[in-house]
């Protein structure tokens, strides 16, 4: 398995929905062929728990391979997705979500689900 540089856990965004998927690990990622076998979007991305942003549109052995972009997106971005995210699961209180970093924001989205 080719190794990246992600720092986890992340989250995986698809284009048009507020729906995100929990990613806790490298292994998880290498192990779950739902993952890394699936033909992304274009606009698919994951984002690391630093903010790290990372297209889904390379393949190499049939496999997907996160690539870093340019884009690192601030805390107050990733909340805004996680609150939509939440919203549409039906969670209360998600005008009051707030964490102290990303990495806690994708934690506390995983706990909530």
């Amino acid at each position: 398995m080719q190794k990246t540089n992600i720092n986890w856990p992340a989250i995986l965004k698809y284009k048009g929905e507020n729906e995100l998927a929990y990613v806790s690990s490298q292994s998880d990622w290498d192990s779950d062929a739902d993952l890394h076998a699936l033909a992304y979007e274009i606009d698919d991305q994951l984002i690391d728990s630093q903010g790290f942003v990372y297209s889904l549109s390379c393949r190499k052995n049939n496999r997907v391979v996160p690539e870093q972009t340019n884009r690192c997106l601030s805390l107050p971005e990733v909340s805004e997705l996680i609150k939509k995210h939440l919203s549409e699961q039906g969670s209360c209180c998600v005008s009051s979500f707030f964490a102290p970093s990303i990495k806690e924001a994708i934690a506390m989205m995983h706990s909530s689900n």
